[in-house]
């Protein structure tokens, strides 16, 4: 330790935001994608690919406490190693998944079930140090929201490859815009984003420094639970991320849809929202640290989360004005960026709580069990979204759109989200103001 710097240098920063990068670039592209893969190229039928969604999570349940366990177990300095061990198969693994193979259609269904539950068991695996890593970096409040706001700009730096490029990448690497065209031509995408994120994860776990590890730790998963069952701040953390994601799930998930339906544009049009998304919450994780300094942690979610009702509400009411909804649309955008590298904060202070309340070490449990929370959010609300496709009786290959449609969409795309921010507020207002560790004294 004597000769490691207690300071996180911006090469350091820089190389943690690279890990989110490198998620992004796969399991981004089954936020924003995968169920218009599943629907509009791999032509799999809307009612399999809600249950797709949620049954895959249903294995989460068992893959994100068995691995936070094991770190608890092995102690952090096992964390760097398990990222650079796992960057290879979570690379194939997002490649497998969107690896069109002509089978029957009971094959597909079964297919794309196999392969998105092992793509989010590895995720799992590696997402779960990942965040655990965060935490043995530093222990200082500006350097974890420095980290944070790194780890957001590396986000959204995948989700804005994953945006700009998916739609024109098939189009083009696929030779044609038929179905087996387009089928070809993600396989080709998806493999080119696999070998990135699979190199961008071996620098991480090359990188980055475990200044301070958490020693291995000899309790039952028993002990760990009821340590953290005690922690009233790592229960209100774990429901902002559930509603933060459940928003983030509906966005990215509708927003093609909503471009083709609502909007009457294109699959293009459908990429400038994703893109668009993409650039706002860039710049709202940039501006994250100095929206710390003036508002606070809490305070500036509270605010960045009553911006997020107003500019819903804008959404709804912006009609056929393009002008308008784009306006409202990047001021959504903007306040989601600065959002959430917070909760990741709020994340790592309930873990310090756990420390102080207890000598049970929790961290790898805590944070394995909130990277579940994310994905059971983004897997509830991906069968939400699919039965209001149902309800809309969708077709992928069916160009005229029915009235109803359009409300399921807009339900989806709005009115569902807009409930997930309002009660974000209320669970931020029930964050306890006394009694904090000195990591959040300067939140």
């Amino acid at each position: 330790m004597s000769s490691i710097t207690s300071e996180v240098s911006l090469r350091e920063k820089v190389a943690y935001g690279c890990g989110d990068l490198a998620s992004n670039l796969m399991w981004g592209m089954t936020s924003s994608y995968l169920m218009y893969y599943y629907t509009d190229i791999y032509g799999l039928p809307v009612a399999a690919v809600g249950w797709i969604l949620l049954v895959a999570r249903v294995f989460d349940a068992l893959c994100d406490p068995a691995i936070g366990y094991v770190i608890d177990r092995q102690g952090g300095r096992i964390v760097p190693r398990l990222i650079r061990s796992l960057a290879l198969p979570f690379g194939v693994a997002g490649f497998m998944c969107f690896l069109p193979l002509p089978l029957s259609p009971d094959g597909k269904i079964l297919w794309a079930l196999l392969t998105y539950i092992v793509l989010g068991a590895i995720y799992s695996c590696i997402n779960t140090p990942y965040g655990a890593l965060g935490t043995m970096i530093t222990r200082q409040a500006h350097g974890r929201v420095g980290l944070n706001a790194f780890r957001m700009m590396g986000c959204q730096s995948g989700q804005f490859i994953v945006s700009l490029f998916t739609i024109p990448a098939i189009t083009w690497l696929g030779g044609g815009t038929g179905m087996m065209q387009r089928q070809h031509g993600m396989a080709l995408y998806a493999l080119g984003l696999a070998m990135a994120a699979t190199i961008l994860w071996r620098y991480v776990g090359r990188s980055c420094m475990t200044r301070y590890p958490p020693p291995p730790a000899r309790h039952s998963p028993v002990v760990v639970l009821r340590a953290l069952a005690r922690n009233r701040c790592w229960w209100l953390c774990n429901a902002l991320v559930f509603l933060q994601f459940s928003g983030l799930a509906a966005l990215y998930g509708f927003a093609l849809y909503y471009a083709r339906v609502v909007l009457g544009g294109t699959e293009e049009m459908g990429g400038i929202l994703l893109t668009v998304a993409t650039l706002m919450g860039f710049a709202g994780a940039i501006i994250c640290p100095h929206v710390v300094r003036r508002l606070g942690v809490i305070g500036g979610a509270t605010v960045c989360a009553l911006i997020q009702v107003m500019a819903y509400l804008l959404v709804a009411s912006a009609g056929g004005s393009l002008p308008f909804f784009f306006a409202a649309f990047a001021m959504l955008t903007l306040a989601q960026g600065v959002t959430s590298p917070l909760y990741y904060v709020l994340l790592a202070h309930g873990i310090d709580v756990s420390r102080m309340m207890s000598p049970v070490n929790t961290a790898g449990m805590a944070c394995s069990i909130n990277t579940l929370v994310t994905k059971m959010s983004m897997g509830v609300t991906g069968f939400i979204l699919a039965a209001f496709l149902a309800y809309g009786h969708y077709a992928g290959d069916v160009h005229t759109v029915s009235p109803g449609l359009k409300h399921w969409i807009m339900a989806g795309f709005v009115w569902l989200p807009l409930g997930a921010v309002a009660l974000q507020i209320v669970f931020l207002a029930l964050w306890p103001r006394r009694g904090t560790v000195a990591s959040m004294t300067e939140c």
